[in-house]
């Protein structure tokens, strides 16, 4: 995981399976953090529950200090469990080609 910021932004490259294990790791890089957080979940290959009540815990607290959530490139394993669960409505989808 490669955490990217510019004061303004925390853009996380996620990579591999987003399950318990790395989901502890993403909320514990992500503590104390102000201002927008990016996912860019283009190198996951799965994704549990876990990842997805750490985005819903993530947008949590995005919400709570006037920020956004967006995941960024979301692989088919992500948009298809955030549909199933309807945790998409939650936070903004784009792909790398649109613009920031």
């Amino acid at each position: 995981m490669v955490v990217i910021t510019d004061g303004r932004v925390a853009r996380l490259q996620l990579s591999g399976e987003l399950d318990k294990g790395m989901a502890e790791t993403v909320r514990t890089r992500l503590t104390g953090m102000d201002g927008d957080v990016e996912l860019d979940c283009a190198g996951l290959t799965f994704i549990d529950s876990a990842g997805i009540s750490l985005f819903v815990e993530i947008y949590h607290a995005c919400v709570d200090r006037g920020a956004r959530l967006t995941v960024v490139n979301a692989p088919r394993c992500v948009t298809r469990l955030s549909e199933l669960t309807g945790v998409d409505r939650l936070f903004d989808v784009r792909s790398e080609d649109a613009v920031l």
